[in-house]
């Protein structure tokens, strides 16, 4: 580059400062992946594991449904986070990396290479996981160190000397380290980390220029863009996945056999419950006791061993939907009994109708592989909770139970 070289670390940051005195668009990022964050956790309430079910309903990258044609669940996937160590972990490194890219690159640059990132990155991950759930900004977050080291690499000249080695040392150890622990460790979507990685290295190589330098070559950008936007169009169109379709594990068959059973043993717990508080023989209190200890929480660990058992099993996610719905359907009924309100029996009306749906969408996506029938004893039928007017108890004689026939 013909630009000059700053003479000293403290001359490169004065001029770095000088470009872009506020990162902005870092700290609205984090921003908002917090706030979603949290939205997500007050909805689940959980901190540390997100279910799967709601992830997908929030938008996550779910390869099946991207596929169908909802293509901004690869846009929103990336604001979506699976509990507080993965989205804590995730901003400090954008907070960390972005507050540096972006007075590099300036903050629309940056931008651009942060949601292309992010964008290619989830197209990588439903090629390579054709049925499963992407979520996290840690793809996006891949591409922006990739352009950090392309910057560092195209603009040497106009560094001090012991500012490149530094930043070109540390951006070499983090993106290596990151990437075999994405190997080693389970659940790491490396597939999307590769694809945002590249896709940054080519569009920083692309924008860099040297500090304060405005003027960015349209040839060199215009090359790179195309590259990943061919690379991001074969993924799409052209290449086939290089996995099955269909994924499935002998692990997830023995989970589900077991959830059956349970899922069969809770309706009939709730069976009693209704006929209960049907007859009067308990009261509220008593009936939100056994729902808050008992019924929601058993529903809760059905959730959690179907996630920790139908890792890379495509038939994890349709299955998650629908125990995710039955428990938040037992939640909005607790709070009817509590409040005597009805928009909370309606509420649970509607999440009981949900869980039906999604259930039927489970064994239709079992039928054509032969696998309904494993999973038939699956009961899930409800029927609707009517309100027949104000007042207290006015739920009681029309509690109508999951899973009986009209």
């Amino acid at each position: 580059m013909s630009a000059p070289r700053h003479s000293t670390p403290e001359a490169f940051l004065d001029a770095l400062y000088a470009h872009v005195p506020r990162a902005w668009v870092t700290t609205a990022l984090v921003a908002i992946n917090f706030l979603v964050f949290a939205a997500t956790a007050v909805q689940a309430d959980a901190l540390w594991h997100i279910p799967g079910s709601l992830l997908a309903d929030w938008g996550g990258n779910y390869a099946v449904q991207t596929r169908e044609g909802q293509l901004w669940r690869l846009f929103t996937g990336l604001f979506l986070h699976g509990g507080l160590l993965h989205v804590a972990l995730n901003m400090l490194a954008l907070y960390q990396a972005g507050q540096l890219a972006e007075r590099l690159f300036g903050p629309r640059r940056f931008t651009l290479i942060y949601v292309a990132a992010g964008l290619v990155a989830s197209v990588a991950s439903v090629w390579w996981r054709p049925n499963g759930l992407s979520i996290g900004a840690s793809g996006a977050i891949f591409g922006v160190f990739g352009a950090l080291l392309s910057h560092v690499l195209v603009t040497r000249t106009s560094l001090p000397p012991d500012t490149f080695r530094r930043l070109r040392k540390a951006l070499v150890i983090f993106i290596g380290y990151s990437l075999i622990a994405g190997l080693v460790l389970p659940g790491i979507d490396n597939a999307a980390h590769v694809g945002g990685l590249i896709s940054g290295v080519l569009l920083g190589a692309g924008l860099a220029v040297p500090v304060g330098d405005a003027r960015v070559p349209r040839v060199r950008f215009a090359g790179a863009l195309a590259v990943v936007a061919l690379a991001a169009g074969t993924l799409w169109f052209v290449t086939p996945p290089v996995r099955p379709a269909l994924t499935q594990s002998f692990a997830f068959n023995a989970v589900a056999a077991q959830v059956a059973e349970r899922e069969e043993q809770l309706v009939q717990r709730y069976h009693f419950l209704a006929d209960a508080l049907r007859q009067g023989q308990i009261d509220d209190a008593a009936a939100v006791d056994i729902l808050d200890r008992e019924l929601i929480p058993a529903w809760r660990q059905l959730e959690d061993e179907v996630a920790t058992g139908g890792q890379g099993d495509w038939r994890a996610g349709p299955l998650l939907r629908y125990l995710a719905a039955r428990r938040e359907a037992l939640e909005a009924l607790e709070m009817a009994i509590q409040t005597h309100q009805r928009r909370w029996i309606e509420r649970s009306n509607a999440l009981q109708a949900r869980a039906d749906e999604y259930l039927l969408d489970y064994r239709m996506l079992l039928a054509p592989g032969g696998d309904g029938r494993r999973h038939a004893e699956f009961r899930g039928r409800s029927r609707k909770v009517r309100m027949a007017g104000g007042g207290r108890g006015a739920y009681r004689g029309l509690l109508n139970p999951v899973g009986r026939e009209a």
